[in-house]
């Protein structure tokens, strides 16, 4: 346990992504540290941090989504109609309670104007990379799964290889998460101010439910999806498999 990584403890036990969400271990973007390094990383006794996993372990108190049985559309499927289909609601809302909050309380609370401009960048960004995947990486790595599935051509890519747009969503899912940490240092973990108003508290919890969702985002991408892509691009590229003629999109547009 002391040396495994915190990304095949997660894979494997998918409640652990909530016990290291609320201890605040990186188990998305982060996630080939071993459970030993997170623990030192963030101050934690590691042995607290087993008793907590043998505990959970224990109860077993957590539902059954079987995420490693799901195949490559699926796992699409949820991604999209799950996580980018909740952050496109709840971005716009946010983003107009924050300045509404500012325009009310900015003053007393001098870290909000920092917050909503860090969130409101970041959100305008993820909303771009979002798009992207939708429109151009997604579809293909849905065809080179329906490929393979049938016994067909490699269909043809809109890129030399699919390790440089994966390379590209990750360096942006770094990215996103820096910022994510920013806002939640500048929140001080999400604490409430004492005599906070009823919108200043649903803002705060709000950010956190976001960003706890955008882990869960990253690492179902980082950790599931596109590995299986990779491996994808390395079982057509060790057969017999030539493109047919597709339409080509530019991901870097």
């Amino acid at each position: 346990m002391r040396t495994r990584s915190i990304k095949e403890m997660v894979l494997e036990q998918g409640a652990l992504a909530h016990l290291f969400e609320r201890l605040g271990i990186d188990y998305s973007i982060e996630a080939d540290q071993t459970l030993e390094e997170a623990c030192a990383k963030k101050g934690l006794d590691f042995d607290s941090v087993l008793l907590d996993i043998r505990t959970l372990e224990s109860t077993r108190s957590y539902s059954f989504l079987h995420c490693d049985l799901w195949d490559v559309e699926f796992l699409i499927e949820y991604i999209v109609e799950n996580h980018h289909r909740y952050l496109k609601e709840t971005i716009p809302i946010l983003a107009a309670q924050l300045r509404k909050l500012i325009a009310a309380q900015g003053d007393e609370y001098p870290y909000l104007r920092p917050v909503s401009m860090l969130f409101e960048g970041s959100a305008h960004e993820f909303e771009q990379h979002m798009r992207k995947e939708e429109m151009i990486l997604f579809p293909y790595l849905k065809s080179l799964a329906s490929a393979k599935e049938f016994s067909r051509r490699r269909p043809m890519a809109p890129f030399h290889s699919v390790e440089s747009p994966l390379k590209k969503m990750e360096e942006e899912h770094r990215e996103t998460a820096q910022v994510l940490n920013r806002i939640r240092g500048l929140l001080s973990d999400f604490k409430v101010p004492h005599g906070a108003t009823p919108m200043h508290h649903a803002v705060i919890k709000g950010l956190q439910a976001l960003i706890k969702d955008l882990h869960q985002h990253i690492h179902l991408e980082n950790n599931m999806l596109f590995p299986r892509a990779r491996a994808l691009e390395k079982y057509f590229a060790n057969g017999p498999t030539e493109p047919y003629p597709e339409e080509t999109h530019s991901l870097h547009q």
